[in-house]
């Protein structure tokens, strides 16, 4: 009876493979990058959140197109709708939340805790949602509301409570931004790891497209999502990926004292051939085979 095949059976998940990257991890300095860049612009999109709520395009956008289109598609493509409800789901808390403890186990299986770990600092995802939250809202949230929203009760969520930022794009940044990355830390070459940043891309986008076109949110709290997840995600593999790269110099070094030196030997030059004589015409006259 044939085994049903392991789709990390390519993935690098040897002893010593938590030493070493993958071809399609991005340097420390390309993630600190990203992170000085989404830091400051989501600081400024907070302020604008805070000053002015929407912007004048946006209120037309949800006012005029997301409804028509949202009605349309319930009535003549109900199947379509599912589809992008479903969608939706993928970037819940609950689903995520599962999410990543099942690729936490699976990583302690692979015997892989550093990339265990890696996902579990993820899940700091929601606290920094909550924060954003309540600390952002123009209306007053007690702490008593956070809470009750925090496990849906009476159906109200926190969405219900406070829009920015999208918590579905939040979350779904961070989960699929840090899943592709372990795939491109264990992936042997480089294609398997773009291949997941391109799948990832896709299902947050997928995933904010439908917060969009549910009326759930507006566009400027699904770019706060992305600019949070994203500051979380970049700070996450820069020290990931600077612990790695230490551990890798220790190894070299350590490997490098225990190696025996090659013995250096002193061999001596040899000295040139000496040059043959020339015999002078003289000379040769002189011999016994010319006086014959």
């Amino acid at each position: 009876m044939r085994r049903i095949p392991d789709i990390t059976s390519r993935l690098q998940v040897s002893d010593d493979a938590e030493h070493r990257l993958g071809g399609a991890v991005p340097s420390p300095a390309v993630a600190f990058l990203l992170a000085v860049i989404t830091l400051p612009s989501l600081f400024w999109l907070v302020t604008l959140k805070r000053t002015t709520v929407y912007t004048g395009p946006e209120e037309w956008l949800m006012a005029n197109v997301v409804p028509a289109m949202q009605r349309w598609v319930e009535g003549n493509l109900p199947f379509l709708h599912s589809v992008l409800l479903g969608i939706s789901g993928l970037g819940a808390g609950w689903f995520v939340a599962l999410a990543f403890g099942g690729l936490g186990l699976l990583a302690l299986a692979k015997q892989r805790r550093d990339l265990a770990l890696l996902l579990a600092l993820g899940t700091l995802a929601f606290p920094i949602e909550w924060a954003l939250k309540y600390f952002t809202s123009t209306d007053s949230i007690s702490l008593g509301q956070l809470f009750a929203a925090l496990f849906d009760i009476n159906g109200i969520g926190l969405d219900d409570i406070a829009d920015f930022p999208a918590g579905h794009a939040l979350r779904a940044t961070v989960l699929y931004g840090l899943a592709a990355f372990c795939v491109a830390r264990l992936a042997h070459d480089r294609r398997q790891g773009f291949i997941a940043y391109g799948v990832a891309i896709g299902l947050i986008l997928a995933i904010s497209a439908t917060r969009i076109y549910l009326g759930a949110h507006y566009p400027i709290d699904v770019l706060g999502g992305w600019m949070a997840g994203a500051a979380l995600v970049s700070i996450l593999i820069a020290i990931h990926v600077l612990q790695v790269d230490s551990r890798e110099a220790e190894l070299a070094d350590a490997a490098e004292q225990v190696a025996p030196k090659p013995r250096r030997v002193a061999v001596p030059r040899r000295a040139p051939p000496a040059a043959a004589p020339a015999i002078s015409a003289a000379t040769a006259s002189e011999s016994p085979g010319s006086e014959a």
